[in-house]
This record gives structure tokens, C-alpha cells and sequence, in this order.
């Protein structure tokens, strides 16, 4: 009779022993009768279960392995013998038509009557038994229905096999963070390669009379050091193969379990580091971990940064080889990131002749504003002299979403790893071949507003009025607006919409630090190349609400104010009596209100207008608001005359 896996993890850890001491290759090559031939009369599994310290973690001190008040120990041997063996035997014949709420067979199992008839004859206590955590993990009992299976109104529904296999747990699990561990895997054939390895170490410690659990005062050493092991005996680790890990525990009045997966990426990461030979790092790392909650299986199962891979005081940090590896497979980044960070690295190196200066800089680069700010400089004289592309800068430092312009924070934390190994990549002057990353939307802005600077001063003019200007901090988000302001007068897409896209950040405050830096690097390398890129229209815009934005209706009045302007006056006096003059500042606030009151008089309103010119918090915006009116204006004008251009 073959035995087929069930599904629960506590159940199938103990077939996966079963099956690991029946000397099978597979874990569907465990039958009935190989079973029956480990088991043997229940003796071995009797003193081996009552010694190791896991058992009263799965099932509590009362399990008859454990109990204390079963003396003497001779007699519970005997006991947990005969009531296992009995176990073993009723599967296939269990005599309750009750599905199995652990494996959903058929059939469960009567304990109650079991016992009576295999406990009692031999002295046992003659009273009604019930299937509780004594019996099977995270069961519940008649006390307390705070388990995994139901209890409380009920004992809960299981089969033989479930109740049988679960004895042979603890021979099958380890300590991770003080928790009891068993796995699950997408891979049946990777999971019981796993089993095998943690088994025949069990084994190996109960031979030479070691019975604390593995793992003990390891964090999750024991963890990773099995799956590394598992990663050795397998030729290749497919697509999508994932793990579980159970961490639980059934003792005391708290027990609880919770599941953690470690994904394909982490696992492929580890399949790799494996193939590379950096078993021996990763667990020099590993055996230094304090924190769980920042370890390094809970950092590859999240997906999330390892800090002990940086250099911090005497250490250097990871080798560029392990760096890369956790980076690429285990967080996603993307080779030529690194590759950027690396030249940058190497850059600054280069740019520091005096040894002792450069180790003073590195160190806390990644959190020191103005160590920061020098690397950007020298970004840019980087970009200028052509040893790095915008397109590797946005490779590196560019974390955009539909909402808004993002920094990539990481990328100084990567800038100061290679720091200390900048030797390690080659990193030619060449510009490393990078998928176009940059936002769509600030790519349209930049090069229609160069080609409006280029066509009203020329290029040398644009290089020494506005390039030459960054550094002075003379370009700043004042220049920015009226640089918007004359684009909406010639070109679609240059609306408040387009400016909360490029100049808000997540919390939704202005901010035009990141956009004039990429601006800068952009323009530097346009002119540098003159090689532009084409481009129509303005990209599809994701709209964002903002609490700033304009009533609805002051767009219309505005349109409305341009059509009888432009029919009263014409075209021609429109832009040089109110276009031109907005750009100028000679128009203000005060001139828009006299404006919109003509049209809707709760504008001549004081309280009204007070109201109209803060924010929520209770600050003002007028500059804001002059620059929001600006724009629609100026983008009114635009549309009026491509009508009458178009007519």
C-alpha cells in the first residue's frame, strides 16, 4: 500500500523521516509495509521521542513519550510503544465516517476507543480521551480552542496515518528563533531532498547521544545551512520553485505558528551562491546575526537589504562577488546599476590623491548630505566629459512611479559599497549599454525646453546662461516655472497636471531638486552628443488629485476671459498685454482677482479669497495659485491661437 503526501506540513515532515529511514530515493516510494519494517515494535521511536527536546515543544509534556506523572519511565515506554504501533495498524481501517481534517481522508480514526483497548489492559487510567495538542500539533483541546484545527465544542476529525506520522516530527525539525521549523515546497522533489538532510543530521546527533534540537542558539543557521546543503545535491533549481517555512510552537499556554516563504529569487540566489562556492561566507555571516527581525533569511525571504553585506568599521564588507549576487538575484537591481555605482565609485577614488582623505569621506557616505552632494558634482563632470550616460545615472539613482520623480535611496548605499572594492568591475570609460529608464514625461519637458533655450539664445549662450548657472544655485524652482510658463504657450503638455507629475513628491509637496538634477544631465549630454532623440507628443498623463488644485470652474472662466479678449483686441495684443506681461511678473495675483470677480463675484469676496489662497493647513499659496493661473492662461492663449491659425 503505497502513502501518498497529505498536504499538512506536520504530517508529511513525518512520512518525509519515515521515508528518509525506509532508504527511499523518493518520498512516493514510502508504502505501508516500509513503515510497518521502521516502526518495528514502536521501542526505538519510544526512547528516542522521550529524550529528544523537541517533543514536548510539538506536543506538550503531557504526550505519553513525556509525562511525568507515568512512572515509572519503563511503563511509558511501554505505553507510547503500544499506542503508536496501534496507530500504525488501524490505517486503512478507521471506523468514523468523519472526513479527516488534516489530510481530508475518508475516514477518522475513534482514539478514544483505541486506547481503551490497547492502554487500559496494561494499567493505564480508564477515562474518556479526546485528540488534543498531546496528541497532534496545534490540535486544540477541550479547554482551549486557540489552535490551528477546531476544539473547544468538539475534538477534532483524524485519520491513522495523520495521528501515526506525526510521532516521527521530531526527528524532522529544527530550531529557527526559538520556533519549531518544518517546510513545504512547491517542488516535492527539492522538499524532500531538504527532509533527507535534516533527518540524517538528527539521526547523526542521536547516535552520539545528542538530543537538543538542531539549531539551538543558531538563529536561523540551521535553516539556511540545510537548504544550502539541499542546493548541493541538485543539478538545476526551476522556475517558480518556492518555500515554506512553518514556524511553530505547541507548548506552554501560548503555542502559535505563523508561515514564511522564502521565494524562487532567494532560493535561486542561493542555488547560484552555491555553484560559486560562497557557502562558507554566507555562513560566517549567518552566525553573526543578533536581530531576527533583520537576519539573513527573513532580508532573502522579504526580498529586502542585508546590512551585514556593507563594510561597517574593520569590515569591508561582503566579497563584489556574494554583493552583486545578493543584489541581482534576491532585491532585483539591475546589473548595469551596479555597474554605474562601481564607476562612480571608482571616479571618486581617482579623485582623491590623498589615501587617508578618501577612507575619511567614505565612511557614513550614504548619510551625509553634503559627501552626497560632491558625488553628484562629480556626476556630472562624469556626464560632461562622457565617462557616464544619463542613462546609467537613471540605471542607478531613478525610482519614478506614475505619481511621481523618486530617488533610488539605495544607490548611495551601493556608491559606498564600491567604495571599497572599486577594483572589482572593470568599468572603461564607456558608457554601459542601459534600457532607457528615464521618465517619459520629463523627457518631453527637457527637450522641448532646450530646444525653445537653443532656438531664442543658441547653444553657447544656453551653456554659459543656464549650465554654468547650476552650481552658482541660480536655476532653481522659480526658473523652473517661468521655463513652464513660456513652454505652455508654445506646446501641449506643459499644465499643472504635467507639474505635479514632475515636482511633487510622494507626500505631495513641491520639490525640484531631483527634476533640475536630471534636467542638468540631460542637457549636458544633449549638447555634448547633439545627438537628440526623437519625440512627439507629450506621453499619457496620470492625473493626480491634490488638495492645491484649482476649483473646477476657474478653467472655464479663464477660457472664456481669453475668447473675448482675443475677439475684442486680437491675438497680437492678447499675448504682448497679458501673455507676455505674465511671464514677466508684471501681472499679478490681485490682477486675476479684479479678472475672475467680473465672472464670478464670490471672488470680490475677502473671506472667500483668503480661503482661496491657503492650503489646508492653513498656509498660504499665493505663489502657488499665480503660478497655476499662469499656466491655464497661457495654455488658453495656445489653444486660441491654434483655432485661429488652424480656421
Amino acid at each position: 500500500m503505497n502513502i501518498s503526501l497529505t498536504g499538512n506540513p506536520f504530517v508529511d515532515t513525518g512520512l518525509a523521516v519515515l521515508a528518509f529511514r525506509s532508504d527511499c530515493e523518493h518520498i512516493e516510494e514510502l508504502t505501508l509495509e516500509k513503515m510497518k519494517k521502521v516502526h518495528g515494535d514502536g521501542s526505538e521511536l519510544a526512547r528516542r521521542n522521550s529524550k529528544l527536546k523537541s517533543t514536548t515543544i510539538i506536543f506538550t509534556v503531557n504526550s505519553l513519550a513525556t509525562h511525568p506523572g507515568i512512572k515509572p519511565i519503563d511503563k511509558r515506554t511501554q505505553f507510547y510503544s503500544k499506542i503508536t504501533t496501534a496507530l500504525l495498524n488501524s490505517i486503512g481501517f478507521e471506523d468514523i465516517h468523519e472526513r479527516c481534517e488534516s489530510c481530508g481522508n475518508e475516514y477518522t480514526l475513534n482514539v478514544d476507543k483505541l486506547v481503551r483497548e490497547t492502554l487500559v489492559p496494561l494499567g493505564y487510567k480508564d477515562e474518556s480521551r479526546y485528540t488534543g495538542r498531546d496528541w497532534f500539533p496545534l490540535a486544540g483541546s477541550m479547554g482551549s480552542d486557540a489552535q490551528a484545527l477546531p476544539a473547544g465544542s468538539r475534538s477534532p476529525n483524524l485519520c491513522a496515518k495523520c495521528l501515526f506520522a506525526v510521532h516521527y516530527l521530531p526527528q524532522g525539525v529544527i530550531l529557527r528563533d526559538g520556533k519549531l521549523a518544518v517546510f513545504q515546497s512547491t517542488s516535492q522533489a527539492f522538499w524532500y531532498s531538504l527532509m533527507e538532510r535534516i533527518a540524517q543530521d538528527i539521526q547523526d546527533r542521536i547516535v552520539v547521544e545528542k538530543f537538543e534540537t538542531r539549531g539551538s542558539k543558531e538563529g536561523s543557521a540551521a535553516v539556511v545551512e540545510k537548504t544550502l546543503d539541499t542546493m548541493r545535491r541538485i543539478k538545476r533549481l526551476d522556475p517558480g520553485v518556492t518555500l515554506f517555512v512553518w514556524m511553530f510552537s505547541n507548548s506552554g499556554t501560548g503555542p502559535d505558528c505563523k508561515i514564511e516563504e522564502i521565494p524562487n529569487g532567494a532560493l535561486q540566489f542561493l542555488f547560484d551562491a552555491i555553484g560559486q562556492g560562497m557557502r562558507e561566507e554566507i555562513m560566517r555571516l549567518i552566525r553573526k546575526d543578533k536581530n531576527p527581525e533583520y537576519s539573513f533569511l527573513n532580508c532573502i525571504s522579504k526580498g529586502s537589504d542585508y546590512y551585514s553585506l556593507y563594510p561597517s568599521k574593520k569590515h569591508e564588507g561582503v566579497s563584489p562577488e556574494l554583493f552583486f549576487l545578493y543584489q541581482n538575484r534576491v532585491r532585483s537591481v539591475a546589473t548595469e546599476a551596479l555597474q554605474t555605482a562601481s564607476k562612480i565609485a571608482g571616479y571618486l577614488k581617482a579623485n582623491f590623491p590623498d589615501v587617508k582623505n578618501f577612507e575619511a569621506f567614505r565612511k557614513d557616505l550614504k548619510n551625509d548630505f553634503a559627501k552626497r552632494n560632491r558625488i553628484r558634482k562629480l556626476i556630472v563632470e562624469m556626464v560632461n566629459t562622457g565617462k557616464l550616460g544619463f542613462a546609467e545615472y537613471s540605471a542607478l539613482f531613478a525610482q519614478d512611479s506614475d505619481r511621481c520623480i523618486g530617488i533610488n535611496r539605495d544607490a548611495w548605499k551601493y556608491i559606498s559599497y564600491y567604495t571599497y572594492h572599486s577594483d572589482c568591475w572593470k568599468t572603461e570609460d564607456e558608457q554601459a549599454i542601459c534600457k532607457p529608464s528615464c521618465n517619459e514625461l520629463l523627457f518631453y519637458v527637457g527637450r522641448k525646453m532646450l530646444e525653445d533655450q537653443i532656438e531664442s539664445r543658441g547653444a553657447v549662450r544656453f551653456r554659459k546662461e543656464v549650465l554654468e548657472r547650476f552650481p552658482l544655485g541660480k536655476i532653481t524652482t522659480s526658473w523652473l516655472r517661468r521655463q513652464f510658463l513660456k513652454g505652455a504657450i508654445l506646446h501641449e503638455g506643459f499644465n499643472y497636471d504635467t507639474w505635479k507629475a514632475l515636482c511633487l513628491n510622494e507626500q505631495g509637496s513641491e520639490t525640484t531638486y531631483e527634476p533640475l538634477f536630471r534636467l542638468r544631465l540631460m542637457w549636458t549630454e544633449w549638447l555634448r552628443t547633439e545627438n537628440l532623440l526623437e519625440i512627439s507628443g507629450p506621453p499619457e498623463l496620470v492625473k493626480i488629485p491634490h488638495n492645491a488644485d484649482v476649483p473646477s470652474n476657474l478653467e472655464k472662466i479663464l477660457r472664456t476671459l481669453t475668447e473675448e479678449y482675443v475677439d475684442k483686441r486680437g491675438q497680437l495684443r492678447f499675448k504682448k498685454e497679458v501673455i507676455d506681461e505674465l511671464i514677466t511678473g508684471e501681472k499679478d495675483l490681485y490682477w486675476f482677482r479684479e479678472k475672475l470677480s467680473r465672472y464670478d463675484p464670490a471672488y470680490s469676496d475677502e473671506t472667500y479669497w483668503d480661503h482661496f489662497c491657503m492650503n489646508q493647513d492653513g498656509y498660504s499659496i499665493k505663489s502657488l495659485r499665480l503660478f497655476q493661473l499662469n499656466l491655464i492662461l497661457a495654455n488658453c492663449f495656445r489653444e486660441q491661437a491654434f483655432k485661429e491659425n488652424h480656421a
